[in-house]
């Protein structure tokens, strides 16, 4: 029992180390982006400027402008999305919805092998402890010939096994809980998500603990082998089989569409916008903006005006498609926190994700930052592009920058609120 305590207490360390170092790798990549970025503006000025002054259409076109998917202080424990989400991405003014899923990695190997974080161990490994600890209370003590001298010592032997199987319900949580401690008063961490955390992980391990106490005290719990088998069982359906079945499930009653399509979609009307008359962009575009309605005209067979024009005009024409899918991803992450209800695994996971703001209500909170960028980024360059003035440095410098130092907000819902 020892040797296997103290391997699974390296293995809680290891998994706290692993995501530290990940959130750590993802931080340094987003400082390095923002340098970046500063340097790459003054670049594009002093190689696109004429005479100190730049075209807004080429501005539009050319400069890239960074976004991040900052993560919490406490992401560590549990990556969630940030698996398949990129934590750094570079837009334009061009159409949003072409852009927006860029760099996104959905292949479904690498999604289920998941990572070796916090939330991972504790879901998957911490049953497996219990069960170690466990599934022979009474059997171990038949097999050594005790049992009978036991019960004939104890006037109560309920309390007496319900001392054992809290003893080792303790065991098991300061196995998660000591090295969660000493991490956090290393790194300063907020006192509030640690006893979120620890509250979580004491109830799971209290859970599977009642379960496997269950088991291996029932009447005839007196052969080891199968009270193990049963209890793996149990940990096969509740880990492994109803978890991947409810997600089937929400599949199929909550369809989605992926954001590759609507990019494609996208790029479908943009290209189909070259061959319409020009007439037929800016009618539509300017009764949705009547201010830019009486700017200089469109002459010629090219003009940046027409060209954004027909570019935000796509993602206007997919807005009804993008907040359906926005809501279909809200009411998958609703309809799995209702699962949690009855399945402790997927309880503990959304719990997690949630104190570790790496679930699906703070990612669509970051896409409505970008889309809020994005409409600052236009308001900012419109002026200029539409009454045909060109930029200079210090426009171009005083141009809306995405606030990457923002921490996740704790509880973020994408209606805005906390």
């Amino acid at each position: 029992m020892t040797l296997l305590l103290l391997l699974s207490l390296v293995l809680v360390s290891f998994s706290l180390l692993n995501g530290w170092q990940n959130i750590r790798h993802i931080q340094s990549q987003i400082q390095h982006a923002q340098q970046e970025e500063t340097l790459r503006k003054q670049d594009f000025i002093q190689h696109n400027s004429h005479d100190g002054a730049l075209e807004a259409g080429e501005v539009g076109y050319y400069l890239f402008h960074n976004v991040y998917y900052r993560p919490g202080e406490w992401s560590f424990i549990a990556l969630g999305n940030r698996l398949v989400v990129p934590y750094v991405q570079r837009i334009r003014l061009l159409g949003l919805q072409s852009q927006l899923y860029d760099g996104e990695s959905h292949h479904p190997e690498y999604v289920m092998l998941g990572t070796f974080d916090y939330a991972f161990l504790l879901v998957f490994f911490a049953p497996l402890l219990c069960i170690a600890l466990m599934h022979d209370l009474k059997a171990s003590e038949q097999q050594a010939q005790r049992l009978l001298f036991l019960q004939s010592l104890v006037k109560e032997p309920g309390h007496f096994w319900f001392k054992r199987v809290l003893s080792r319900w303790v065991l098991v949580t300061l196995v998660f809980v000591l090295p969660l401690l000493l991490f956090a008063g290393m790194h300063s961490l907020s006192l509030s998500p640690l006893l979120q955390v620890l509250t979580i992980t004491a109830l799971y391990t209290f859970l599977w603990s009642a379960l496997c106490s269950a088991v291996s005290l029932r009447k005839r719990a007196l052969n080891a082998n199968f009270n193990a088998m049963l209890l793996s069982s149990i940990w096969v359906m509740l880990c492994v089989v109803l978890p991947n079945l409810c997600q089937l499930w929400l599949h199929a009653r909550y369809p989605l569409q992926d954001g590759s399509q609507l990019a494609m979609q996208h790029r479908q009307l943009v290209h189909g916008a070259w061959d319409l008359p020009k007439e037929d962009t800016l009618k539509p575009f300017y009764a949705l903006y009547p201010q830019w309605k009486d700017t200089p005209p469109v002459t010629g067979r090219f003009h940046w005006k027409w060209y954004f024009a027909f570019q935000h005009m796509g993602d206007v024409h997919l807005q009804a498609q993008v907040a359906a899918r926005t809501r279909t991803l809200q009411m998958r992450a609703d309809a799995a926190t209702k699962m949690g209800r009855w399945l402790p695994t997927v309880w503990a996971q959304t719990q997690l994700e949630a104190v570790a703001c790496s679930d699906i209500s703070h990612l669509l909170v970051h896409r409505q930052q970008i889309e809020k960028f994005h409409t600052r980024l236009r308001e900012a360059i419109y002026p200029f592009l539409f009454e045909e003035r060109a930029l200079h440095r210090k426009e171009i410098e005083s141009m809306p920058v995405f606030d990457a130092n923002e921490p996740c907000a704790q509880g973020a819902h994408p209606d805005g609120n906390s």
